[in-house]
């Protein structure tokens, strides 16, 4: 297939002036130019990609899908360039990190600030996200170079995936709660409890396995309302809709009141990862695993 990105762009131009004559001037070319790319484009497709009309031009279909396609190649390449050409200077591009503040608090700044000190040009941005769904968006939609989530994420194997630490499932509860009084719990401790979290647009595998679903004795869990953001968890709880399972890191950020945090001493732990997509190749994500593996260490919150 002899598809070149030249002809790719002189689409995209087409379609965006609407005219062969403007797209002309556009790309600085002449408008015979342009027509010979489209055509020569057109020949690679096997069908025609632009309606030629006394007003200008407008795509077809298959212009349409070869415009949408293509605008993702376009971008790709650029992107490729970019980080080659800092990579082969020894400059240092922006960073965009994913990331939870309730988790990632206790080591996110010794993390940046560690980058720095090894690439002191690097720009971090920081780019707070809710849910697994926002996390999973923000890298493919090329928002986001890398992010801090919690495991498991469903079978996808777009990603890289590096495991950092383990934590402890915390459980929050609701004010003048029976269980508040104990020290800790365990899973059967909840059997009859309503358990709040996000579920929409989450993989089965990863609701299940986040609210202990079966339980380990057969039993299904019981599902309370749905909270989007932590907040809206501990808004829940606090009003008595059911209890939270978080880890312990969030248990650590969220000292809400009046509710009661206690440890789930037999429920399988959670493994907080940095993740980014397979195809990039930012030099600088392997230096934010480094630091990232050197800092990270657990969080864990102190009742009173």
């Amino acid at each position: 297939m002899d598809l070149n990105l030249r002809l790719l762009e002189a689409l995209a131009a087409v379609a965006g002036e609407g005219s062969m004559t403007r797209a002309a001037a556009l790309l600085n070319m002449t408008q015979q130019a342009v027509s010979g790319q489209i055509r020569q484009l057109e020949r690679v497709v096997g069908t025609p990609l632009v309606h030629r009309l006394p007003s200008g031009v407008e795509l077809t279909a298959a212009g349409q899908i070869v415009l949408k396609q293509g605008s993702a190649l376009l971008t790709a390449a650029e992107a490729m360039v970019g980080e080659a050409r800092s990579a082969g200077s020894g400059r240092s591009g922006p960073l965009r990190i994913a990331f939870k503040a309730q988790s990632t608090a206790h080591f996110m700044p010794e993390v940046e600030a560690a980058l720095r000190r090894d690439a002191p040009d690097l720009e971090v941005r920081p780019i707070a996200v809710h849910t697994l769904p926002d996390e999973i968006e923000a890298l493919t939609e090329g928002a986001a170079d890398a992010a801090f989530l919690w495991l498991p994420i469903g079978e996808d194997p777009r990603f890289a995936v590096h495991p950092l630490i383990d934590e402890p499932r915390w459980v929050a509860l609701p004010p003048g709660h029976p269980l508040a009084t104990r020290s800790s719990l365990t899973v059967a401790d909840l059997a009859a409890e309503p358990v709040v979290g996000p579920r929409d647009g989450m993989p089965e595998a990863v609701v299940r396995f986040w609210f202990i679903d079966p339980r380990p004795d057969g039993t299904r869990a019981v599902f309370g309302p749905q909270g989007r953001t932590p907040e809206e968890c501990l808004h829940l709880v606090a009003a008595g809709h059911g209890c939270w399972i978080a880890p312990a890191s969030t248990a650590a950020y969220f000292p809400y009141p009046r509710l009661t945090w206690l440890p789930l001493q037999d429920a399988e732990p959670l493994t907080l990862a940095l993740i980014w997509p397979r195809h990039r190749t930012n030099p600088l994500l392997h230096l934010l695993l480094q630091e990232s593996r050197r800092v990270v260490r657990p969080s864990l919150p102190v009742r009173s």
